[in-house]
């Protein structure tokens, strides 16, 4: 998995640099939003702006992330989410958990 993450004031973004996200490193992608909530960010959004096409271990560490970030009082989000991934989230009801922008 390629990411790299930008941070602005209390908001970091995760940026997935890869057209499809078939397997997802979650321990690298839980580190990442650990790393973040540890440096004080309030607001944690990962852009999904490359990717076209998602497996369901990419959505798994969506909702591990998801979870972690509630669990420390941190907003997560989906940001630049495509038409195909975000018809996948759809079909799993995750349209309505994640937050979308």
């Amino acid at each position: 998995m390629q990411t790299h993450v930008e941070n602005y004031n209390d908001t970091s973004m995760i940026v997935i640099d890869e057209n499809e996200l078939l397997g997802l490193d979650k321990d690298v992608f839980q580190r990442m939003v650990l790393n973040s909530i540890e440096a004080g960010c309030k607001n944690i959004s990962v852009d999904l702006s490359n990717v076209k096409i998602i497996s369901s271990i990419g959505i798994e560490g969506f909702l591990h992330a998801y979870k972690t970030c509630t669990n420390n009082n941190v907003n997560f989000s989906l940001k630049n989410v495509s038409k195909m991934v975000l018809n996948e989230l759809s079909i799993l009801k995750l349209n309505k958990v994640f937050n979308i922008i």
